[in-house]
């Protein structure tokens, strides 16, 4: 994966190219730097540093991320408790079960359920 430290105009960016609103907040996150750190994280895995970064920017525990309509979910995570080194471990090997993109812009980080919510970034 890329550098977790970025200048204040640079964009990361971890999200799925195929899903629609992935789709859309690369394109308004374009509108607003020209410096876009977009990554696939289905296929560029994070590590556990990465996510653990994010994690500690969105000051969100990583059961948060998750979308907890999918079927993986429902049937493997659902009711149970994990120490967070597994909740780490969970991320770096189930992209596709992170809810919506995620952007990183210097220290702050937000998960982008309406693409329009890039702009507060």
């Amino acid at each position: 994966m890329h550098k977790t430290t970025s200048s204040n105009d640079e964009i990361q960016l971890f999200y799925r190219p195929e899903d629609n609103k992935s789709k859309k907040v690369l394109a308004y996150a374009k509108s607003i730097s020209n410096n876009i750190n977009a990554v696939d994280i289905k296929r560029t895995k994070g590590t556990g540093t990465i996510w653990r970064n994010i994690l500690s920017k969105l000051d969100k525990d990583p059961k948060d991320l998750l979308d907890k309509s999918k079927p993986y979910y429902q049937e493997n995570i659902r009711g149970r408790d994990f120490e967070d080194r597994d909740w780490t471990y969970l991320l770096m090997n189930n992209p596709e079960l992170v809810r919506s993109p995620i952007a990183v812009r210097g220290n702050k980080a937000m998960i982008i359920d309406n693409p329009t919510d890039i702009y507060k970034l």
